[in-house]
C-alpha cells in the first residue's frame, strides 16, 4: 500500500466521488480516517481477489490486472483491462455507465459481476453501495494517479452493446473464418489466451469446445454466458483463426 500522502489524496478523492450534496451515502468515505480507508481498500482487494463472489467461480483478478499491462507481462492475455484509473474514469461499457452510476456500479463492475460471475438479480443487486465503495477505494488506493480518464478499447461486441446489428456482426465473423489458422500458433495463443478457464473447470472442457469449435469466433467476441468477449486489442482476427484451427485439428 501507498504512503500517508497518497492515502490522504485518496481520502479527498473518496469524499468527492462517494458523497453527493449534503446527504451521507453509505459505503463513502465521509467522516473516515485513513485507517478506515485503508481498511475499505484492502476490502476491495479482497472482492478483486474473490472467487466465490459470484456462482460461476471467476474473480475480477481472472479477467483485469491490477497493474500496469505494459510494463509488466506474465505471459496471459486477459479479456478485461487494468483497472488502474478505474475510479476516475468518465464512463465505462462505451458510455453506459456515467455520473453517480460509475460510484454505484464501481465503474461498472457490477455489470462484471451479474454477466459474468452471475451474481444478483440484475446489475443494480450485483454488488452492494458498500462493496462498491470498496471497490472503488481499491481502485484509487493503487493507481499512479497519471491514468487517462477513457479507456480505449475496440471492441466488435459485448453484452447489452446498443448499437448491436446481426448482419455486421455476421460479417465480422465471416472476415476470421476466411483466415487460414495456424494451428501451431493457435496452441499458443490458446495457452495465454483460454486455457486458464478452460483447462481449470471454470470453463467447458476441451473435449466440449471442439464439438462446439465453429461457434468459436462468436463467443471469443460477444461473450457467451459466463464467458467475456475478447476485444481487437486483446485478441486479433489472426488470433482467433489460430485458435480456432489448434482446437479444431
Amino acid at each position: 500500500m501507498k504512503s500517508s500522502i497518497n492515502v490522504l489524496a485518496l481520502v479527498l478523492l473518496l469524499l468527492f466521488t462517494a458523497c453527493g450534496g449534503g446527504e451521507k451515502k453509505a459505503g463513502s468515505a465521509e467522516g473516515m480516517d485513513t485507517g478506515a480507508i485503508e481498511q475499505l481498500a484492502q476490502r476491495g482487494q479482497e472482492i478483486f481477489r474473490d472467487r466465490h463472489l459470484g456462482e460461476s467461480g471467476v474473480a475480477c483478478m481472472d479477467c483485469h490486472t491490477d497493474y500496469d499491462e505494459d510494463g509488466k507481462n506474465d505471459g496471459r492475455v486477459r479479456a478485461g483491462h487494468s483497472i488502474l484509473g478505474a475510479h476516475t474514469r468518465a464512463q465505462t461499457w462505451n458510455g453506459e455507465f456515467t455520473g453517480n452510476a460509475l460510484r454505484r456500479t464501481a465503474a461498472g463492475a457490477a455489470k462484471c459481476a451479474f454477466q459474468f460471475q452471475a451474481r444478483g438479480k440484475n446489475i443494480e443487486t450485483a454488488l452492494s453501495e458498500q462493496e462498491a465503495a470498496a471497490l472503488m477505494a481499491f481502485y484509487a488506493y493503487i493507481s499512479p494517479a497519471d491514468e487517462p480518464p477513457m479507456l480505449t478499447w475496440t471492441a466488435v461486441t459485448y453484452p447489452g452493446d446498443p448499437d448491436f446489428n446481426a448482419d455486421a456482426f455476421d460479417k465480422e465473423i465471416e472476415t476470421i473464418e476466411k483466415l487460414r489458422g495456424d494451428a501451431m500458433r493457435g496452441e499458443k495463443v490458446f495457452g495465454m489466451a483460454c486455457a486458464f478457464c478452460h483447462e481449470n473447470g471454470l470453463g467447458p472442457a476441451m473435449r466440449v469446445v471442439k464439438r462446439k469449435v465453429e461457434h468459436l469466433p462468436r463467443a471469443v467476441r460477444s461473450g457467451d454466458e459466463t464467458m467475456p468477449f475478447f476485444s481487437r486489442d486483446k485478441l486479433t482476427d489472426q488470433d482467433i483463426a489460430d485458435i480456432k484451427a489448434f482446437i479444431a485439428r
